[in-house]
């Protein structure tokens, strides 16, 4: 897929772009039910109301006996980090026109995933806000940075994504954002005390500058995607009858892999989720994970034998197809 001018543009001016129909319903609708399952203790969305709607003081009490960071995946959140083992949801990362689009916005052919998550809220449990509006304003870059924003953002900034599994609407508590703050961070910096790739506002009113935050509504099978310098902050729900969700991958190019490292823990390379998801997955994915391409001098018979070894079922036809030419 092919980013238009104006697409582009766009992605320059406000450090924001959403990008519709890059997934196709039989891919993300069976990842909503997935993650919603995940979610939801087994449950969907629909059923997860049925249960507990007469019932909120008791499903809050089950929230709160998930752990903090799970919570991150739902209520009763299970498995949130990419490998999650949720094949629909994994797969994802499988679409080209969506790797495209990130080239497209890094600039470079050759990407690097930081970071994989599922992000999913809902109406009744969540308390992911902060108390007041002008509150919470923050940026992720010192998510997967260890370096402090620089001038130069296009070059040195690595892009979220969240992929829209369902129709989020302003009163779905959409993720608000500050146009254009992206090229505002010299400002911020000099009046504040940001740790490292961190920076959080304690009061947006002081920052006139900034422009006023916009909601982040898209229509499910849509993609929106944001530059790590951009200001944003969470918001309640305005109908607690409605949920949030999507999943999360965080590209940087691969010239600043050396410094873009996720502080948050993500299942290694020897895990049965990472094994069984690289075994089956393209040789394109696999290069944006940090495998050598087909073609590289790494891939000899030797080596392919003992590849078939590490990841039984792998088809290595790719590779020795390059490697034969």
């Amino acid at each position: 897929m092919q980013l238009t001018d104006e697409q582009l543009e766009t992605w320059r001016r406000d450090g924001s772009l959403v990008v519709p129909d890059v997934f196709p319903p039989e891919e993300h609708a069976p990842a909503l039910e997935a993650v919603e399952r995940n979610a939801y203790g087994g449950l969907t969305y629909a059923e997860y109301r049925a249960k507990w709607e007469d019932a909120p003081t008791e499903v809050r009490r089950a929230y709160e006996q998930t752990p903090p960071l799970q919570r991150l995946a739902g209520p009763l959140g299970k498995a949130v980090h990419f490998p999650t083992g949720l094949d629909a949801v994994d797969r994802l990362l499988e679409n080209d026109d969506y790797l495209d689009i990130a080239c497209q916005l890094l600039g470079t052919p050759e990407i690097r995933l930081g970071y994989g998550q599922i992000f999913f809220r809902e109406g009744v449990t969540d308390t992911r806000y902060s108390e007041h509006p002008w509150e919470g304003y923050h940026l992720d870059n010192g998510t997967n940075a260890q370096l402090p924003p620089h001038p130069d953002w296009e070059r040195y900034n690595y892009v979220l994504s969240g992929i829209i599994l369902h129709d989020i609407e302003e009163d779905g508590a959409p993720m608000l954002v500050c146009p254009g703050s992206h090229k505002q961070l010299a400002s911020l910096f000099g009046r504040h005390q940001g740790r490292a790739g961190g920076l959080g506002l304690a009061d947006l009113r002081e920052f006139e500058e900034l422009a006023e935050p916009v909601p982040v509504t898209a229509k499910a099978g849509s993609v929106a995607f944001r530059s790590s310098y951009l200001i944003h902050a969470a918001q309640p729900f305005a109908n607690k009858n409605r949920q949030r969700g999507w999943m999360g991958f965080h590209f940087h190019r691969q010239d600043n892999a050396d410094w873009c490292k996720t502080t948050r823990p993500v299942p290694g390379w020897t895990t049965p989720e990472y094994m069984n998801f690289v075994a089956k997955t393209t040789p394109r994915v696999r290069r944006v994970l940090g495998w050598p391409a087909p073609g590289d001098p790494y891939y000899t018979e030797a080596a392919l034998q003992r590849l078939a070894q590490a990841y039984p079922g792998m088809d290595l036809t790719p590779y020795r197809s390059a490697m034969a030419g």
